[in-house]
């Protein structure tokens, strides 16, 4: 049964299928959206504390079923949900611009991660 503590890291359910992408934010959980709402809800989050954005493509991209955001004290934390038997989050801080990036890339279905940039989530 999932989720499941594996060492320090945890391994969640994969995500069901679904018809299209999803974003969602605090306030928003949108299925009919572009690259202007998915820019809006990023420069939200890059100035309202607390504030994160998540998109889910409809199967996994190379692995990567979701990306999500949120402000670090050291500029932005990028989580990817990368799917196998389970699905497990790995992370790296960046800039407001290559977040942004990571996040158009995923939506054009061209995000191809260098996995040796990003650590494991540990909880």
């Amino acid at each position: 049964m999932l989720p499941q503590k594996d060492g320090n890291e945890m391994v969640f359910e994969n995500v069901g299928s679904q018809k299209g992408f999803t974003l969602e934010t605090q306030e928003l959980d949108l299925e009919d959206f572009g690259k202007e709402e998915i820019m809006g809800c990023l420069q939200e989050m890059f100035v309202i504390p607390g504030e994160f954005v998540v998109l889910t493509a409809p199967e996994a991209q190379h692995k990567v079923r979701y990306v999500q955001a949120c402000m670090d004290d050291d500029g932005v934390e990028v989580e990817l949900g990368i799917e196998g038997e389970g699905t497990r989050l790995y992370y790296k801080i960046c800039s407001e611009e290559e977040c942004s990036s990571i996040f158009f890339a995923f939506y054009g279905n061209t995000f191809v991660p260098n996995m040796e940039e990003y650590k494991p989530v540990e909880f």
